[in-house]
């Protein structure tokens, strides 16, 4: 099952394109690859060559992603009534993980190289970064940004297409994203709460829906996946060497910032590739239901566990992460999610909810 080639829907396939399309299996993967590649991306020891080929795609996928996955009919609900329902799914989550991200930061800041890090800073330091969402004022768990963005993004997108069509929301938003990308170093100061990153987040996040509304994704051989793959593959490195480091959360473009699109364009039809290579498992559809839980946490649970092995005499104070590390470290990251998850699920009141 391949999400790449434009092949026109016929009323002969339609049924068969619905039956297929509704397993969702390469989107779990999809999910769980970004996922991992954030925690990845996030964890110390990953060569910087890897980590900027991780941040020239991995969070632009998330929200391309979250478009992807909009149902049919949600668009049809009121700009209130679907405000309160991303309100309700989002900012829950937002507020409860700066607590918890709060608390850890409180009881660790004078152990170990945290207490270099946070002298002088008072213990009320971190609640401005609730209020402003910028990653920069999120150092207690700086992933957190991401929520206040998709917010202001699901938000503003559905309000938009009670007016714009599918083809003109994403061309409009696609273009205004160019543009900011080529701008962005003209203005000295940023937004609060996404309010600037939400304008590229959009257009990845239009793109996703019209890619699921206008393109069929048909069987095709698993050699023509492996061909697109490396060809997309191969210009993501190119364009990444040729741009150098990104980051959208701090609104980074690189050295050539009308190349940014194109290149998290490019890993994300990477991944979708690799994806529809792979089988469904257990595990990605884990990771792939859980995504608002590990986004937020994973960054504590990786200090966590650099903390603890220190404490414990696994590794020295003055370790030299590498590589093994990252890996390892992720994965035990990940894995300490499973019982918060657990926990979670059991709460009277949900707090996170799969966001298909």
């Amino acid at each position: 099952m391949l999400p790449f080639l434009p092949i026109y829907r016929s009323a002969r396939n339609q049924a068969s394109f619905q039956a297929s399309f509704d397993r969702y299996g390469f989107i779990d993967n999809a999910k769980a690859i970004g996922m991992i590649l954030v925690v990845l991306g996030h964890s110390r020891g990953l060569p910087d060559y890897l980590v900027k080929l991780i941040f020239s795609f991995h969070v632009p996928l998330f929200f391309f992603i979250s478009g992807f996955l909009i149902k049919p009919g949600k668009l049809e609900t009121t700009i209130y009534r679907n405000a309160g329902k991303v309100l309700q799914t989002l900012a829950i989550p937002y507020l409860l993980f700066f607590l918890l991200a709060f608390l850890y930061w409180l009881v660790t800041r004078n152990v170990g190289a945290k207490a270099l890090l946070s002298a002088g800073q008072a213990w009320h330091a971190p609640i401005v970064g609730l209020f402003t969402g910028l990653e920069s004022d999120l150092f207690v768990d700086p992933p957190l940004w991401f929520f206040p963005c998709l917010i202001l993004t699901a938000i503003t997108y559905h309000a938009a297409r009670k007016f714009l069509s599918l083809t003109a929301a994403a061309c409009l938003f696609t273009a205004l994203a160019f543009v900011v990308t080529l701008l962005w170093k003209i203005f000295p100061y940023r937004l609060p709460l996404g309010l600037d990153s939400m304008w590229i987040a959009l257009s990845f996040y239009a793109l996703g829906q019209y890619i699921r509304e206008k393109i069929f994704f048909s069987d095709i051989k698993a050699g023509y996946l492996f061909i697109i793959l490396l060809i997309a593959s191969a210009l993501l490195v190119f364009a990444e060497l040729f741009n150098g480091r990104v980051d959208l959360a701090n609104m980074l473009f690189g050295q050539r910032p009308a190349l940014y699109l194109l290149t998290a364009l490019l890993g994300i039809i990477a991944t979708f590739a690799v994806s529809a290579l792979l089988p469904t498992s257990g595990i990605s559809r884990w990771i792939s239901k859980n995504t608002l839980t590990i986004f937020p946490v994973h960054f504590i649970f990786l200090s966590l566990t650099r903390g603890v092995a220190v404490s414990l005499h696994m590794i020295p104070g003055d370790y030299t992460y590498a590589i093994g590390w990252s890996v390892v470290s992720s994965a035990v990251s990940i894995l300490l999610c499973v019982p918060l998850v657990y926990f979670l699920q059991r709460l009277p009141v949900p707090i996170t909810r799969n966001a298909r």
